[in-house]
């Protein structure tokens, strides 16, 4: 996804046909790295074509794709009225988890 984004941006900051080469200075502005094969294969899936034409194709698709929601929940019903309130058990301290490195890219 980050490789089309690129290109996109390449493509409105003036380059018609954007090249690798701008691809990689539009993610290395944003110090995203780059895996090559992928972004070979981004190139050769997109060889030849229009872009404005992929875009159409992917907003057709994209029209089938249910994206509704479903109604939201109903309300809770109102609390009952008088008798004394218990005691609130005092809650037990939560430990603190460490944060863990994530071992993924967002935009791969």
């Amino acid at each position: 996804m980050k490789y089309v984004a690129a290109y996109l941006l390449a493509q409105m900051g003036g380059k018609e046909s954007p090249s690798e080469a701008d691809v990689k200075a539009v993610l290395a502005s944003v110090s995203a790295e780059v895996d090559d094969d992928k972004l070979k294969s981004f190139f050769a899936a997109i060889d030849g074509k229009d872009v404005a034409e992929l875009i159409k194709e992917g907003q057709a698709k994209l029209a089938s794709v249910p994206s509704g929601g479903g109604g939201g929940g109903g309300g809770g019903g109102g609390g009952g009225g008088g008798g004394a309130a218990a005691a609130a058990p005092e809650p037990e301290p939560e430990e603190e988890e460490e944060e863990e490195a994530m071992d993924f890219d967002l935009f791969d």
